[in-house]
């Protein structure tokens, strides 16, 4: 599919109906018939058919089997219709997806259209975005923990028979993955384009940035006091006082960010997770999910940011990425960090090498420590908040990467059983 002028049919009035399918907002959630969208509906199908008329009256609609904020659903095996769960939800990646369709970005799946609503109440936004589908890809939850696994059997030669460990190759999947996220940010930043793209941060910037970091840290720990630990009381109390003695280290990363100068800020992926990375058996790469991160405010998630915090997520995921093998090896494995390490490590040089010139103006390297601390913060919080059984992965990494005070009791860093899981 070629990237081309996007269609935007519009919907108007406070309850429209498509497909038979009265649509409306209830205390900001969008509504389809009285529930959540949902495949075999129609709905998808009709939205889909408003963008690409060519879509057949009786195409079929297939569910996406993950664990979705938004609704997705295939259509007729060439679209995926992504149909906002609340209201403005998919408005940023209507702008950001149109950023990158109208620069010709591959690295993407091409934007068909999206379609709008004009609502009486709630203004103009967009219900729902029709994107092409990308047959035989799965996300990085499932690949990049294969090519990890992978390189764990091969004594990490990464199939090029160089050395294991830290030392060893960066593998090519992740120089790639790292020069499609610097072709990303160099269209999102306005490289090139006048009138557009990154901006100098205000001066208090970085102090801010670390007292919201600081306040997630508070958070996490609080919580973790609490008697509700999930599903499992004694892995959460196991992991409640690993984090307790990892405190200090964390506290020191995130005051890192203080003393970081202001950088240029633009609107970021946002939500730049492993997770977001489709790859196809050919080993095209492509980046989805451009709403922002769902544990913010709609106003937070608008914010732009410096290109080193999208880079900070992915490397923790790369991380994360490690402790999710660990759990389907069934035992603890500290080596597949290091193969996360030279995941890392390839990702960064791929990056830099995308940006170019403009490498060292939109990334700051200094402020990455701090930002992962952050960062594996927010999964905890994530966790202790929507999904007590993900604990374990921010857990390992926690306690890999940062040194205990051994303050309380710490058990040693074990996965759970192994058994599937959508993150």
């Amino acid at each position: 599919m070629t990237h081309a002028t996007t269609s935007q049919p519009v919907l108007h009035g406070s309850s429209p109906s498509v497909a038979g399918v009265r649509l409306e907002v209830v205390d900001g959630r969008v509504t389809a018939g009285g529930r959540r969208p949902r495949a075999g509906d129609g709905l998808a199908r009709e939205l889909a058919r408003r963008v690409d008329p060519a879509v057949g009256a009786a195409a079929p609609e297939n569910a996406i089997d993950v664990d979705q904020t938004q609704t997705s659903v295939i259509v007729d095996g060439r679209y995926v219709v992504k149909i906002a769960g609340h209201w403005g939800a998919c408005d940023r990646a209507t702008v950001l997806l149109s950023r990158l369709a109208d620069a010709g970005c591959r690295d993407v799946p091409a934007l068909a259209g999206q379609v709008g609503w004009e609502h009486p109440v709630h203004g103009t936004g967009t219900l729902a975005l029709v994107s092409e589908f990308l047959p035989g890809t799965t996300d990085g939850w499932t690949w990049a923990v294969d090519e990890l696994l992978a390189a764990h059997r091969t004594g990490g030669t990464d199939g090029a028979g160089g050395s294991g460990g830290v030392a060893g190759p960066e593998p090519a999947w992740a120089v790639e993955l790292g020069r499609a996220v610097g072709r990303v940010h160099a269209i999102l930043a306005g490289r090139g384009s006048a009138g557009a793209g990154a901006r100098p941060e205000p001066e208090d910037a970085p102090l801010e940035r670390r007292r919201r970091a600081e306040r997630l840290l508070a958070e996490a720990t609080r919580d973790d006091n609490r008697d509700d630990a999930g599903a499992d009381p004694a892995a959460g109390s196991a992991a409640a006082a690993r984090l307790q003695n990892h405190v200090g280290p964390l506290r020191e990363a995130l005051t890192s960010l203080a003393d970081r100068p202001p950088g240029l800020a633009f609107p970021l992926h946002g939500d730049l997770h492993i997770g977001q990375v489709l790859r196809d058996p050919a080993g095209r790469i492509a980046l989805i999910d451009f709403d922002g991160d769902p544990q913010l405010d709609s106003a937070t998630r608008w914010r732009a940011e410096p290109a080193a915090r999208d880079v900070a997520h992915m490397l923790v995921s790369l991380d994360l990425v490690a402790a999710v093998a660990q759990k389907r090896l069934g035992r603890a494995e500290p080596s597949l960090f290091a193969h996360a390490e030279r995941a890392g490590r390839g990702f960064l040089a791929g990056y830099r090498a995308a940006l170019g010139p403009d490498a060292d103006s939109l990334l700051d390297e200094g402020s990455l420590p701090g930002l992962r601390a952050e960062q594996l913060l927010a999964e905890v919080r994530y966790a202790q908040r929507f999904l007590p059984r993900w604990r374990y992965a921010p857990d390992a990494v926690i306690a890999h990467r940062y040194p205990s005070t051994a303050d309380l009791p710490e058990e040693p860093w074990t996965p759970p059983p192994s058994a599937p899981i959508s993150t």
